[in-house]
């Protein structure tokens, strides 16, 4: 692996967990950190944006690819996803713009604001447990498996293009392991939860990057 693929798939994640630390040992106030208008929050948002742009590229990339219609749907998907995951987080601009929470709304929603995940666990703890399952398994699992037995993702496995590789294993594991970790640290420096969510968009934008690679390479090879 290029020394520029390891700090972007495995340097980056752990850069993103020590960030905090390092932010605390400079500036010395970790307040700035935390909370909707905070660091972290942001840099989740920016990680979903870099996923969003990736994702319409490899849409467009992919048509060149031929019958690929199962890739393009998972694609979309993807895309879904991290479009709602990016304007929950946000608010869908209520964060940006700053208008008020109606009355109704407003008695729903435990913090007030504009969005679906504070309602209900439903829209919030529901889809963190199924994306946690899934890098756990398509992130973590699988990859290491296949590695560990040397069995070769093949591009005439179907779901070839859909598959994590061993390129999400760093923050796959420390999207299953911050939880423990920072609770044995016993830190408040980093809001756990928010970290999470960091990370999961971390591996969302990584993932992201690693199958627009994949298809750009194809489509070169014709």
């Amino acid at each position: 692996m290029k020394t520029r693929d390891l700090l972007l798939y495995h340097g980056l994640p752990l850069l993103v967990v020590l960030f905090s630390f390092i932010w605390f040992a400079i500036v010395g106030d970790y307040e700035a950190l935390k909370g909707e208008f905070g660091i972290i929050e942001n840099m989740t948002v920016l990680f979903l944006v870099g996923a969003i742009g990736l994702c319409i590229s490899s849409i467009i990339s992919v048509k060149k690819l031929g019958s690929t219609g199962s890739l393009r749907a998972w694609l979309f998907m993807l895309l879904l996803g991290a479009t709602y995951f990016a304007l929950e987080e946000i608010s869908y601009g209520q964060h940006m713009f700053g208008w008020g929470t109606a009355e109704s709304w407003e008695a729903l929603n435990n913090q007030g604001e504009t969005n679906l995940h504070n309602v209900h666990a439903l829209f919030d703890q529901l889809p963190r447990l199924l994306l946690t399952i899934g890098i756990l398994v398509g992130g973590v699992i699988m990859p290491l498996y296949r590695y560990f037995r040397q069995i070769k993702l093949e591009e005439s496995n179907r779901l070839y293009w859909q598959w994590p590789t061993l390129d999400c294993i760093t923050v796959g594991l420390l999207v299953i392991l911050i939880r423990p970790i920072l609770t044995m640290i016993d830190t408040k420096i980093i809001n756990t939860g928010e970290m999470k969510e960091n990370l999961i968009a971390l591996f969302i934008l990584l993932y992201c990057v690693s199958i627009h690679r994949r298809i750009r390479q194809k489509v070169k090879q014709g």
